[in-house]
C-alpha cells in the first residue's frame, strides 16, 4: 500500500519498509505493510496515496433527501405516539389516586367502626 506520513513518529519502520524507526512528516512509503498503514491512517499519522501520488477522498455517500411529505408523516407518528404515551400516563396516575382515596376511605370506616364499637 503506499502511504504518505502527515505527522512523523517513532515507530516499526520495517513494516513501512524504512531505514529506521524514526519516520518524518512528508515521506511516502511504496510498499507499507496494509494492515499497519491501516492502523496509522486510522490514528490520522498517514494518508493512502493512489496510482498519481494523490491522496485518496473518501466520497460521501449519495443519500436521497426525506421529500416533505415524509418528514411531515414522521412527525405526525411522533406526535400521536407522545400523545397516547401522555394519555396512558393520565389513565394510571387517576386510577392510582381512585386505588388511594378508597384505601384511605376503607381505613378511615374500620377507624370508625372500631371507635363506635368501644
Amino acid at each position: 500500500m503506499k502511504i504518505k506520513i502527515l505527522w512523523g513518529f517513532v515507530g516499526n519502520g520495517a513494516l513501512l519498509g524504512a531505514t529506521s524507526n524514526k519516520v518524518r512528516a512528508g515521506e511516502t512509503f511504496d510498499d507499507a505493510d496494509d494492515e499497519y498503514a491501516y492502523t496509522l491512517i486510522g490514528k490520522g499519522l498517514a494518508v493512502e496515496l493512489d496510482a498519481n501520488g494523490k491522496p485518496r477522498v473518501a466520497k460521501p455517500k449519495e443519500t436521497k433527501p426525506a421529500a416533505p411529505k415524509e418528514d411531515k408523516a414522521a412527525a405526525d407518528k411522533a406526535a400521536a405516539d407522545k400523545a397516547a404515551a401522555e394519555k396512558e400516563a393520565a389513565e394510571k396516575a387517576a386510577a392510582d389516586k381512585a386505588a388511594a382515596d378508597k384505601a384511605a376511605a376503607d381505613k378511615a370506616a374500620a377507624d370508625k367502626a372500631a371507635a363506635e364499637a368501644k
